[in-house]
């Protein structure tokens, strides 16, 4: 009994201090960092934004691996099943771990027991987004065309906030509307500026540059307040249909079981990166705004946007798959 006490205790103090030398040496090689949408897409372009002072926080190199498709279902799964060593960070949003758990019967990932959060980006909203050919100029023009004719106006649906958001607005409005699926947010608003799709709820990062040259343009906002950036994009509701209002968040996470200083490190340099005046700058201008938190704050965020999302899923009736 005594050999095996001893061998347990060596044991345990082995672990504990592999697990305290490696928070020492982190990082020594660099931190992929898989995001599960497409380069030029609102979550690529806020991480690339931050990327340099995280990397001077951690004193280390964060490089950006893209895996776009399936509402982020095959990066989500590529980062539950990797080491959690902390060098594999997962900048997850509402589709992969608010939606997905609603929108699917059976996922490859568990979104809630597969992953350690680290901490919040930042948050947004979807706005309603027309080519300049389309010949409507607000969002009452928009049920007044799609009631007189039903079913002929294209919605892409690019995420699952573009879901809700498409979603909510065919059921407060009372109208029949057809949903197009794109790859890509970009994809979808880039054939948006060339006449080839109607609408879109997108995000004003994907989006900026074609709102600037003003081949795009921005109706109506889904949520329960105008974007900072944007003050003169009035809400859905302001434009006259209540009940849409659809919250888009972004955040880091790592593979379950990863060691809790990197976890505390990591999040410490988020906080630090998204602090900077500059950062917030930066933020405005596509509509997100920058939320550091507390790892512990972040758990409980997370968890209560998976009911929230579960639920407006449910109130849109929404068919899991």
């Amino acid at each position: 009994m005594k050999s095996f006490s001893r061998v347990l205790m060596t044991a345990v103090f082995a672990f504990l201090f592999a697990a305290v030398a490696q928070a020492q040496s982190y990082p020594s090689k660099p931190i992929r960092m898989i995001i599960p949408f497409a380069a030029g897409g609102g979550a690529d372009t806020n991480m690339r934004q931050i990327l340099p002072e995280m990397n001077k926080q951690v004193q280390g190199q964060f490089v950006i691996d893209n895996r776009p498709g399936a509402n982020g279902i095959m990066a989500a799964e590529i980062a539950a099943k990797s080491a959690p060593d902390g060098y594999t960070i997962f900048v997850a949003t509402n589709s992969t771990h608010s939606a997905n758990p609603h929108l699917y019967k059976k996922l490859p990932y568990d979104a809630l027991g597969d992953f350690d959060p680290i901490g919040m980006v930042g948050q947004t909203a979807p706005v309603l987004l027309k080519g300049a050919k389309l010949n409507v100029a607000n969002l009452k023009q928009v049920v007044e065309l799609a009631r007189k004719s039903p079913g002929t106006l294209n919605f892409a649906i690019t995420n699952t906030s573009s879901l809700l958001s498409t979603e909510a607005f065919k059921r407060a409005a009372g109208v029949k509307l057809t949903n197009i699926n794109y790859k890509s947010g970009p994809q979808a608003v880039t054939d948006l500026a060339s006449g080839h799709i109607d609408f879109v709820f997108g995000d004003m990062a994907t989006a900026g540059g074609l709102i600037k040259a003003g081949r795009v343009q921005p109706l109506a906002v889904a949520s329960a307040r105008r974007l900072a950036a944007y003050p003169e994009v009035p809400t859905v509701a302001e434009a006259g249909v209540p009940g849409v209002e659809v919250e888009i968040w972004v955040g880091l996470f790592a593979p379950r079981g990863t060691p809790r200083e990197i976890i505390a490190d990591l999040n410490q340099a988020l906080i630090a990166s998204l602090q900077l005046e500059g950062t917030k700058a930066n933020f405005a201008t596509v509509g997100m705004d920058a939320r550091p938190m507390a790892t512990q704050e972040f758990i409980q965020y997370v968890r209560q946007q998976y009911e929230h999302w579960g639920q407006m899923i449910r109130d849109a009736g929404i068919q899991p798959e």
